[in-house]
């Protein structure tokens, strides 16, 4: 029984321990396949934890768009998490324009947080980053960030966003990924991995499994491809939403924990009371 306790606390101190959450990139039109995938979102919703990354134009466009609202607004009320797309051009990109974005998605899409594209991971650009996390933090309720440098990040950019996008590439890429060391030791709700180009079921379930293995708290995988392999969902998508629901939540284990403890407790009290 001791055994037993000790490997449960291991597993329950590992960050493969928390549940698994998708972090979809939306961007399909809410038309025709479009509202079908929104749909197909927040019936997911209740499920499994999903944050859907919203972008009606490369940000949030030049006008209100009604049909984004729609969707976004449904798949709210089921209970996903809406992000805003921006980018920042690596820094580039002035500063007050992407926060008069950051204050255009609040204010016609009501979102919850934030998705910075196009992130530098270069020192220089520390501050610029700093600047815009404070910025949506200060300013906003419900403000949590995703920043997506897509590749190896310095652990100083952990000041910049609740979630780090460390990986966004082809399957090809992902077999040869390592890990920075430092992301070891932190929170795996901390990381996220966005992999296309990934085959069919047995291939996701691999790729999920492995960003499992790698501390990753959010994946998205999908078997879409090209110039923007985020216009659909996967084929998958049903077997993706079963295998990410599969990844126990901290309270089922912490659950656990207490159940063997209260079990040790009383094998404990009988031992004591044979040897009296």
């Amino acid at each position: 029984m001791k055994k037993l306790i000790a490997s449960a606390f291991i597993m329950f101190s590992s960050h493969t321990a928390h549940a698994l959450e998708l972090l979809v990139p939306a961007y399909f039109y809410p038309v025709d396949d479009g509202v079908a995938y929104w749909q197909t979102l927040a019936e997911a919703a209740p499920d499994v934890a999903i944050t859907a990354i919203l972008n009606p134009d490369s940000g949030p466009g030049a006008a209100f768009d009604g049909d984004y609202a729609a969707v976004a607004n449904a798949f709210q009320a089921a209970g996903g998490r809406l992000i805003g797309y921006v980018y920042t051009g690596y820094g580039a990109r002035s500063e007050a324009l992407v926060k008069a974005e950051i204050d255009l998605y609040y204010a016609q899409y009501g979102v919850d947080g934030i998705f910075l594209d196009e992130v530098s991971n270069l020192a220089q650009h520390l501050g610029y980053y700093q600047s815009l996390h404070a910025y949506i933090k200060g300013g906003f309720e419900r403000n949590h960030i995703v920043a997506n440098p897509g590749t190896q990040t310095p652990e100083s950019w952990l000041a910049t966003a609740d979630v780090l996008v460390t990986f966004e590439s082809p399957a090809a890429e992902y077999a040869g990924y390592q890990p920075d060391a430092w992301t070891a030791v932190h929170d795996a709700s901390r990381f996220a991995h966005l992999i296309y180009d990934v085959a069919d079921a047995d291939a996701m379930r691999a790729v999920i499994d492995t960003a499992r293995a790698h501390n990753i708290g959010h994946v998205y995988v999908t078997d879409d491809r090209g110039d923007n392999p985020w216009d659909t969902l996967p084929s998958y998508w049903a077997a993706e939403t079963a295998h990410a629901a599969a990844v126990p939540e901290p309270s089922a284990w912490a659950g656990l924990l207490a159940g063997l403890a209260l079990i040790a407790s009383r094998l404990t009290r009988r031992s004591r009371r044979g040897g009296h």
